[in-house]
This record gives structure tokens, sequence and C-alpha cells, in this order.
């Protein structure tokens, strides 16, 4: 048993976390504070043109002296009052502050003038323009008159606070729901990684395990032999146990090697166009070398042209594992048939053989690393023929299934896209 949980990998989520909630704030800071501005930016211009546009629509009528005193506050867009003085800078309505005279004065002076003060702690948006009226009874028919418009210049946070209020309790709850989320999507992005340990780790494990047995045997023949002088009868018979373990030792070491390449995608996979047909029968008549030395007849019952794309070595091996397969499980007497067919848009390549079957507990395992339905049978295999099998066919993007009867047989179906 593997611990579920890796420190190691703990840490990097909590990490990634901290990095999606760290970005997230950033995000959200430089956001608010742009909203901000712009909303203080968009306030600011807002009371310029309010108060530009309440002056314009006095100075559109002819206005007579007498009626200035009726002007009063226009709060239609933001709290302001319009003063309206002659030509000497004299205030036409009552209750003028004194300190409005002298940008009135400013106001004669530039035709528009524009200003904001700090006044008794308060801020003051001034707007003025001169204008010139109509006014029946006088020798000239024109009077010039100075406009000022002044607005109490309200900060956005003081004018909306509620709208603050809401924007930072949405950003908090923005932040906790990205901490919350940045937890899962770290636990998801890293779960490839925590399996890939698991595997690497039970991989290490069972390899561990199958190279145990055979450098035990190796060390207990070498001991044997040392224990006492032999005859050079005795000591060949001793070499060549200890060859043929070392030989298991070779390919079991070799597979292990070619599967570790596989998952790290160093193994180099040629795109040819290749003929199964040809590679079917290259490999079936190696079986069937296997296959006399048990008594065990391999041939080949169905041959189409039958043409993909792939590396015509590795194919080799594929029909070769399975082919082994088959001679190793079957016993005396039994037969294998290995058939290639085009079928539509697909290829495909039947083994079938008579031997002992699988078990149908065993058949979803078949592929798993160093797996063996039967570890009784004997130290024959390793069990990673049919993984490296399994990761061939995956490379040609090709599919293979095993449908089997336990002491009726096995049959090995592998489906290529066809060229």
């Amino acid at each position: 048993m593997f611990p579920v949980m890796n420190p190691s990998l703990d840490k990097v989520r909590l990490r990634l976390t901290a990095w999606y909630i760290g970005v997230f704030t950033v995000i959200m800071a430089l956001f608010g504070i742009t909203i901000v501005g712009v909303l203080n930016r968009e306030s600011e211009t807002g009371v310029e043109r309010s108060l530009e546009r309440a002056i314009n629509q006095w100075t559109m009528v002819v206005l007579a002296p007498e009626r200035a005193s009726a002007l009063g506050q226009d709060t239609a867009l933001y709290e302001r009052r319009i003063f309206v003085f002659d030509a000497e800078a004299k205030p036409l309505n009552q209750n003028t502050p004194e300190w409005l005279e002298q940008y009135a004065k400013y106001t004669l002076q530039d035709s528009i003038f524009r200003q904001r003060i700090l006044l008794d702690g308060r801020v003051w948006q001034l707007y003025g323009k001169k204008f010139r009226a109509r006014i029946q009874g006088t020798r000239s028919g024109f009077r010039t008159y100075a406009t000022v418009a002044v607005a109490d210049v309200v900060d956005i946070r003081d004018r909306y606070p509620t709208m603050f209020t809401g924007l930072v309790a949405s950003a908090v709850i923005a932040v906790l729901l990205v901490g919350i989320g940045g937890a899962a999507l770290a636990r998801q992005s890293t779960r490839p990684i925590e399996n890939a340990f698991d595997q690497m780790r039970r991989f290490m494990s069972d390899a561990a395990h199958e190279l145990k047995t055979p450098v035990a045997v190796l060390r207990a023949r070498a001991d044997v032999a040392l224990q006492r002088t032999r005859t050079s009868t005795e000591y060949e018979e001793i070499l060549s146990g200890i060859s043929a373990e070392t030989q298991r030792l070779g390919i079991l070491v070799e597979n292990m090697m070619l599967l570790a390449r596989a998952d790290a995608g160093q193994w180099p996979v040629v795109r040819d166009k290749v003929f199964l047909d040809d590679v079917l029968m290259d490999a079936v008549s190696a079986a069937q070398a296997l296959g006399a030395e048990k008594g065990v007849e391999v041939c080949i019952e169905t041959l189409d042209e039958t043409a993909v794309r792939g590396d015509p070595g590795l194919l080799r091996q594929l029909f070769m594992i399975v082919l082994d397969n088959a001679v190793h499980f079957t016993p005396a007497g039994g037969r294998i048939t290995a058939s290639a067919w085009r079928d539509g848009r697909y290829c495909r390549v039947t083994i079938c053989d008579t031997g002992t079957g699988i078990p149908a507990s065993a058949l979803p395992h078949v592929f798993d690393r160093f797996f063996r339905a039967d570890p009784a049978r004997g130290r024959s295999g390793a069990g990673l023929g049919l993984s490296i099998a399994s990761w061939i066919a995956d490379t040609h993007h090709a599919r293979i299934e095993i449908k089997s009867t336990e002491n009726v047989g096995t049959t090995v179906t592998m489906t290529f896209s066809a060229v």
C-alpha cells in the first residue's frame, strides 16, 4: 500500500493556490483602482460639463437684470448654483458670496473661466462665462454680464459609499472563491503528477521484487559452486544455470528500460508504410520454431494485403509478444492460428490459440505491468510483455482486445487504421 497524500505535492498545491490568489488579487486591485480612477475622472468631467450646460442654458435667452435675482439652484445632475454679475462684477443675486466677485472679474476678462478651489475644507468647481444680453430702454441695447456657476465637488467615495462597500465586499468574496477554485484546480492539475509518482513507486517496487529473485538465484548458484571442489561437468551445469538466469535477467532489464524510455517519450518510432501481412508472416515463422520445441502447431489462416503507417520493428515485436504468450500457454498438441485482413478503413490482425485461457477476473489487468494471472505457473516471465504490447498498440493508434475462456483458448485482436 502507498500513502495517498504526498507532502511534496501538497506543498506544490499550496503554492499554486497562493499564486492563483495572489495574481487574482493583483488583477482585482488594478481593476478596482482603474474603475475608481475612471469614475473620479468622469465625475470631475461631469461636474464641469454640468456647470457649462447650466450657464449655456442661461446665456441662450435674453435676461433682464431685474430677473437675475430669480436665478436659483439647479440640481438636475449636481448640486450647483449660478450667480450673475454686471459689467463691474457686482452681484445681481441675493446672498452672493463675496469671494465670487474676484472670479467674476476674471470671467469678464477672459470670457470663459474655469477653476477648482479649496474653501472651508470643501472643494468647489467654478465655471464662468461672459455674455451680452439685449436690454430694452438702454442706449446701446446690450449689457455685459458674467455668470459664474458653482458646484460642490463631492468625492466619488462620499457620493456613492454603498458602491465602494459593495466593490470591496465583491472583491473579498471573489478572492475567497478563487482560493477555493484555485485549490481544486491545483489538485486537478497535479493529479497526473501524483498518478505518475504512484505509478513510478509501484514500478520500482515491482521491479525490485522481480530483480530480487534472479539475483538471489545467481548468488545461490555461485555460493553452491564455491562450497567445494567440483568436477568439470558439475561446474558446467552450474554455469549453464547461471547463464540462463543471467539471460532472463537481461531480458527483464531490457524490457524495463524499454518501458521507461517509452514513458519518457524517448523511444524513436518510425512512421513508414508497412504491410502487416509481411510483418505477421515473419513473426509467425519465428514462432513456429518456438512451437515446434513444445509440440504446438503455429500457422497462418488468412493473409490479405494490409498496409498501415508504423514502425515495422515494433509491430513485429507486438506480434511476437502475443505469439510467444500463445505458445507458452498452449499445451502440446494445441494449435495457434494468425490472420491479417482488410476490414473497410481498418486492418485487423487476429491470433487465436487453444491454450489454457485467462480467468475472467484477470482479463482487466492483463496489460498491467508485472501482472501475472497465475504466478504459480513458474518464473517464465516478469509480466511486462503485454504492457509493452499495449504501449506499441497505443503508439500506433491501434486497439488491442483480448477475449478468453478458461480451458478453451484466447483470441487477441489488433485493429489498425488502414492507408
